[in-house]
């Protein structure tokens, strides 16, 4: 009798262990994915060049990558 208790009590043991492993696993895949860093607002900035002595400027994001304003303006 006190043999059966002891396996049904490793038993039980292995199972709850088993089941508490799993859900931290995927709270830490959880954790990983929201943990990263994400801008809430546009990052942008201007970037400049010089035509025959003249300085022009362009409004560029560096969120998306792409250029903000159509068309270089003189500074």
């Amino acid at each position: 009798m006190k043999r059966k208790v002891t396996v049904v009590v490793s038993v039980f043991t292995l199972i709850i262990s088993a089941n508490l492993y799993l859900m931290n696993g995927n709270a830490a895949k959880t954790v990983a994915a929201v943990s990263e860093i994400q801008p809430y607002a546009n990052q942008t900035g201007y970037k400049y060049k010089e035509i025959n002595g003249r300085l022009y400027k362009r409004l560029w994001s560096y969120t998306y990558n792409r250029w903000e304003e159509p068309n270089w303006t003189l500074s």
